[in-house]
């Protein structure tokens, strides 16, 4: 028996005849960005099985994949938590404070037995973004996971929020192959962007890049279906609502439907399977038997999600908003420092400048634009080197966000990497192109 069970996101349960190893769970609101668990956000609504999981499989930091709330309904007494040997070991110390399990800290592209059932091996990163952009600020933070059956033999690859590219899959396939002995059979990939873009960007053609991202994400995923030719695809990861205020920024997400994506895939040799929300793949004697999720009808499960979840508060909203500016000049000016402190030390040169426009409120209209009436600017800041030539023009990236959210950003209350990509801060930028090191140089911009 070998059971591949979707439930949203990257939250996958695999069943062996005698345990269970369960990747990413998270159900609900995240707890630092403006996502919700689609088409799941109830608790209730899993089997309860799942929280019996022998393994849980982190993949990675964000909050998303890595949420205390959830983690904590997993009762096992001989649970193990399973991650990649991270070099500066933050995975290890939060799961530390939340629990007293067995870790296992893997190496990556390593073969490993971790009981009768189930053999594994961690794919770390090898790409820094999706855009295929070099930048100078290295982040090891994602990884992929490769699940293969002790007894069929079954290997199947959830390759989770890993950047990817063809190359990048030809050097995992290869390892597979040498170290597993066989090809890949299941193979997962998101499609789309999970990210900020377009949807909170004020001053482009939304809709437009919106169509272009599927279109490139669908001619990619067709690229890396022909290279492994896996027996079954099922699209997972990126699959979330934004909640709250901001809800109407949902109708530029740049993720397909599923008609798009078996539509675009309809002429290769593999199984497209639509699981999220549910659904469920059953290997039994080298075949695949294929159980639909509840959820059929996508416009209007998603529309009546967003209608049950646009009032919700974010996770950054105090109870008592009040605006101290000077406390939080101190804290800027505080966080400049150790901005500028950092990238001096790894040796980067800010060529750019960035602008904070912060508000008391901050409301869009249903054009998805700032509304000017119900918004109220308390401040601007700008960030730029103090060898800024005025003269030459640089990149710019304007940040439109709230006071509670940008105090606690610099407050270290909550990490830049989640809330910039979160749904939760509008954006302008000049020219209209990802500055990989300008975007993540913020994570350095706290006390």
């Amino acid at each position: 028996m070998f059971k591949i069970h979707h439930i949203t996101n990257s939250f996958i349960s695999i069943e062996s005849k005698n345990s269970i190893l369960t990747c990413d769970p998270w159900i609900g609101k995240t707890s630092d960005n403006g996502w919700c668990s689609y088409p799941i956000r109830s608790l209730k609504d899993i089997d309860q099985k799942i929280f019996k999981s022998n393994f849980i499989y982190i993949s990675h930091l964000h909050c998303d994949h890595l949420d205390f709330k959830t983690l904590k309904k997993f009762k096992n007494k001989d649970l193990t938590f399973i991650i990649k040997k991270f070099d500066n070991g933050i995975l290890k110390k939060r799961l530390k404070k939340l629990t007293n399990k067995k870790i296992i800290e893997l190496k990556a592209f390593k073969k490993k037995k971790i009981n009768k059932d189930f053999t594994i091996a961690i794919i770390p990163q090898l790409l820094s973004n999706t855009s295929n952009i070099q930048d100078d600020i290295q982040y090891d933070l994602d990884t992929s996971i490769i699940i293969q059956s002790n007894k069929d033999k079954t290997i199947f690859y959830n390759n989770v929020d890993n950047s990817l590219n063809l190359n990048i899959l030809k050097k995992i396939n290869i390892f597979v192959k040498k170290k597993f002995k066989k090809k890949i059979d299941v193979f997962t990939c998101g499609l789309g962007a999970a990210s900020e873009f377009p949807q909170t960007f004020l001053n482009i053609k939304r809709k437009k890049e919106k169509d272009y991202i599927i279109k490139r994400s669908l001619r990619e995923i067709k690229q890396y279906i022909n290279y492994l030719r896996p027996k079954i695809y099922f699209p997972s990861g990126g699959t979330y609502t934004i909640y709250g205020k901001f809800h109407r920024l949902n109708k530029y997400v740049a993720q397909p439907n599923f008609f798009e994506i078996t539509k675009s895939l309809k002429n290769l040799n593999v199984k497209i399977f639509n699981l999220i929300g549910g659904g469920s793949i059953d290997v039994y004697k080298s075949k695949f038997f294929f159980k639909d999720s509840k959820f059929n009808d996508e416009i209007e499960l998603k529309n009546t999600f967003i209608s049950k979840t646009k009032l919700l508060d974010y996770y950054y909203t105090k109870k008592n908003n009040l605006i101290n500016i000077k406390k939080l000049n101190s804290l800027y000016e505080k966080s400049k420092i150790n901005y500028f402190r950092i990238l001096k030390k790894i040796n980067l040169l800010p060529n750019w400048k960035i602008k904070f426009h912060i508000f008391k409120k901050l409301e869009l209209n249903e054009q998805c634009l700032i509304d000017k009436k119900k918004s109220k600017i308390i401040k601007t800041y700008e960030l730029n080197s103090k060898n800024f030539l005025k003269k030459q023009k640089f990149p710019l990236l304007e940040c439109y966000l709230e006071y509670d959210l940008f105090e606690s950003l610099l407050a270290g209350n909550f990490p830049w990497n989640t809330s910039l990509s979160g749904s939760t801060i509008m954006f302008k930028r000049r020219p209209n192109k990802f500055n990989s090191n300008m975007v993540f140089s913020l994570n350095f911009l706290k006390i």
